[in-house]
């Protein structure tokens, strides 16, 4: 999973970077000129600090999403237990009338 998220947010970054293109870097640019080697890893340099901060928001937003459904399965379930207490009490009353 982690491989896909990468993915996932490097392809609208550095296409270039994805996990199964950069085995194949090194061929590609084999007759670069050392300047244009420089300018290659300036630019995957901020590629990837691009990626940590999107990662980062990317990983925020699962943190709340999963919050927010923890939080909607506990109140089910509240609303739920509640429903059972009260037939329960029914039942009791019921059973002394």
């Amino acid at each position: 999973m982690a491989e896909q998220i990468y993915n996932m947010l490097m392809a609208e970054i550095e296409p270039e970077l994805l996990l199964e293109t950069i085995p194949s870097l090194d061929a590609k640019y084999k007759g670069e000129s050392p300047e244009e080697h420089k300018e290659r890893m300036k630019r995957y340099k901020a590629a990837y600090k691009k990626f940590d901060t999107q990662l980062a928001e990317f990983m925020g937003k699962v943190k709340n999403e999963t919050r927010v459904s923890k939080r909607a399965a506990l109140h089910k379930q509240e609303l739920s237990d509640r429903a059972s207490e009260k037939q329960d009490l029914i039942n009791i009353e019921a059973a002394f009338n």
